[in-house]
């Protein structure tokens, strides 16, 4: 059990008997009255967002949970396979726990997989990629900062200045699914 002031981004909290993802976590001291938490969380099982306040000596129960390193190995309509290198033990993802993850999941990457109690949570990205382009149009001059739209070896669009060219690899940002360099 931990208190409302000790909430961090990222935490899964037990909360109305369902695991929770915290998304945001805001200190909100009024004028009059005592201070609360604000939060806005994200149920794993339903997908919905949930915003909710706790007064700062409200307790809430943090889920300690179990990473393992696993590489991804492949996807099957909506349900993604990956596999700890270690002991070759396959876990399966659900696409709507991937969400945000998908448009940068390549064959034999290796990703940080949460698990509690042996179903996996999510998975956390680095912030950083790497992936090949395999449509663009052709390189061309233009004005600085133009870009264009490039299609990435697993399907993901991304804007590109317009040097690049099919076949390049690029360093892609996976917050904002931007381009951060040539590799």
């Amino acid at each position: 059990m931990i208190t409302a002031t000790q909430i961090r981004v990222g935490n899964i909290l037990k909360f109305n008997g369902d695991l929770c993802r915290v998304l945001k976590v805001q200190h909100v001291t009024p004028g009059k009255g005592n201070a609360v938490v604000q939060t806005d969380m994200r149920n794993l099982r339903s997908g919905l967002k949930i915003n909710n306040r706790f007064r700062s000596t409200e307790t809430v129960e943090k889920v300690e949970v179990f990473e393992r390193k696993m590489q991804f190995l492949y996807s099957d309509n909506k349900i993604y396979h990956f596999m700890d290198p270690e002991t070759f033990d396959q876990v399966e993802i659900q696409e709507d726990i991937l969400e945000e993850a998908i448009p940068f999941l390549k064959p034999e990457a290796v990703l940080t997989v949460s698990l509690f109690e042996g179903s996996p949570l999510g998975v956390a990205l680095p912030s950083r990629v790497t992936l090949k382009v395999s449509q663009c149009d052709p390189p061309s001059k233009g004005k600085a900062g133009a870009t264009k739209e490039a299609l990435m070896e697993n399907g993901n669009k991304v804007r590109v200045p317009l040097f690049i060219k099919e076949g390049d690899e690029i360093v892609v940002d996976t917050e904002s699914n931007s381009y951060a360099e040539k590799a």
